[in-house]
């Protein structure tokens, strides 16, 4: 059995690039990308891979959506999310369409800031050269200049941190006027320092959800966000609505990605597929988690009690959802989500 394509709600998986490197046979780069031709053969409408530098280390994202690119005919390419800032804007520019071409135009691309262990984090930023204070800054800028070499001839521009005089990088994307935007932001503060996934913790923002939603507004054609429950997903979209309509004069229809991440382990036994999601979770990110965050990130247990969870968050306005597989069989996970889930949530 297959997922039917569906135009209202999409599924991705993401293929650990990340896990491909550290966690054994079970996630190498060859198991990556069988997976990923899973994810096409049972209908999925995307995979994903991230990216890091010293934080997360892992394959780098653009040549392994490359190499599924070669193997896939369909399923869209995204990152759950690309750090565009750690890399030149015109040079990030060129890559991208590069991909965008071989795959004939099945990107989406995925951006944020990233996160990680703290020292880590501050090291990637010495590394490259911004202070980590300017990263948002970074981040805007990377943004601003891609769009405008992806639809532009002699670009020019000044800013901050990034500058180039008269570039055009020769070539568009494939998708015209480029791939979509999809702008990470927000992030749960665990009550307790050391907990959890980010590298941010404050007194004054612990157990909260907290981000800068101007940033979406402004410049995405989507969203995606985690660690968060249906009735602040909902409270944050309708306000990322009204900052870009009153703000920009913009509209996010119906076209405007509104995905969700988060870590699924579908099995008989609710108490054992979460047990085996948290331990699959922490080995991954290398970090121990509390339960508060589990509740918020996993969706472990039965097919109907995953699906319930799933359509909580359509409810709240949610229209896409990546899916990180939280069980050391990838495959049977892959298997469950689209023949015993994806249906449940798209019936209901």
């Amino acid at each position: 059995m297959t997922v039917e394509p569906d135009t209202s709600v999409k599924f991705g998986i993401y293929v650990n690039n990340r896990a491909a490197v550290f966690m054994g046979e079970a996630f190498s780069m060859n198991q990556l990308l069988e997976n990923a031709v899973a994810a096409e053969k049972a209908g999925f409408d995307f995979v994903s891979v991230g990216d890091s530098i010293l934080a997360k280390p892992r394959y780098t994202p653009i040549p392994t959506l490359a190499a599924i690119a070669a193997r896939t005919t369909r399923i869209k390419l995204a990152t759950g999310i690309l750090q565009p800032h750690m890399r030149h804007p015109v040079l990030l520019a060129q890559d991208w369409a590069t991909l965008d071409v071989i795959s004939g135009g099945r990107t989406e691309f995925v951006v944020g800031l990233g996160t990680g262990d703290p020292e880590m984090v501050a090291r990637e930023y010495q590394l490259i050269g911004i202070q980590k204070t300017r990263r948002g800054v970074a981040f805007d800028e990377s943004i601003r200049l891609i769009k405008r070499l992806w639809t532009e001839d002699h670009v020019t521009f000044t800013g901050e941190i990034f500058a180039c005089d008269d570039v055009t990088i020769g070539f568009r994307t494939s998708v015209q006027p480029h791939p979509p935007f999809v702008v990470a932001c927000g992030g749960y503060v665990p009550r307790q320092a050391g907990y959890g996934p980010n590298d941010f913790y404050s007194v004054a923002t612990a157990g909260k959800f907290v981000g800068p939603w101007d940033r979406v507004a402004r410049l995405g054609e989507g969203w995606i966000t985690g660690i968060i429950t249906p009735a602040e997903y909902r409270e944050t979209l309708d306000i990322i609505k009204t900052i870009a309509r009153e703000r920009y004069q913009r509209t996010l229809d119906e076209h405007f990605i509104r995905r969700i991440n988060l870590f699924l382990c579908v099995g008989p036994d609710d108490a054992g597929a979460r047990l085996e999601g948290q331990r699959m979770m922490e080995a991954y990110h290398q970090r121990p988690f509390d339960q508060d965050t589990l509740d918020r990130w996993l969706l472990a247990g039965s097919a109907q009690t995953c699906a319930d969870r799933l359509l909580d968050y359509v409810a709240a306005g949610a229209n896409s959802f990546q899916v990180v597989l939280a069980s050391y069989n990838q495959r049977a996970q892959i298997e469950a989500l689209a023949e015993q889930v994806i249906p449940l949530v798209r019936a209901g």
